[in-house]
């Protein structure tokens, strides 16, 4: 579990670095309305500036997801170990009663 968590952190940070979905929209759209000169500008348009803010809270919502998902497995690790934990100790039970103990 704690391996996957070093790469997912990797590409996150990567692909944090680019322009999403929706703030490439903006730009092709703020392109065509004529209120940036190119795609490529430096200044950003408010359809650039909506789709970014757009991308940004879409990975907020997704990171809180697959953290509230984290914690489930963690949580079902933890009982699953206890369970296994106390599986044993009825098992040691049982083979004290059946030596006579």
């Amino acid at each position: 579990m704690r391996k996957l968590i070093i790469p997912a952190a990797i590409l996150f940070s990567t692909l944090a670095a680019c322009d999403g979905p929706r703030e490439q929209a903006g730009e092709v759209s703020d392109k065509q309305a004529g209120i940036v000169d190119s795609e490529d500008s430096i200044e950003s348009g408010p359809a650039e500036t909506m789709g970014e803010r757009r991308d940004e809270a879409i990975d907020a919502a997704n990171d809180a997801k697959e953290a509230r998902a984290d914690a489930l497995e963690e949580q079902a690790d933890a009982q699953r170990e206890e369970a296994e934990r106390r599986a044993e100790e009825l098992d040691q039970a049982a083979e004290r009663v059946r030596e006579g103990q």
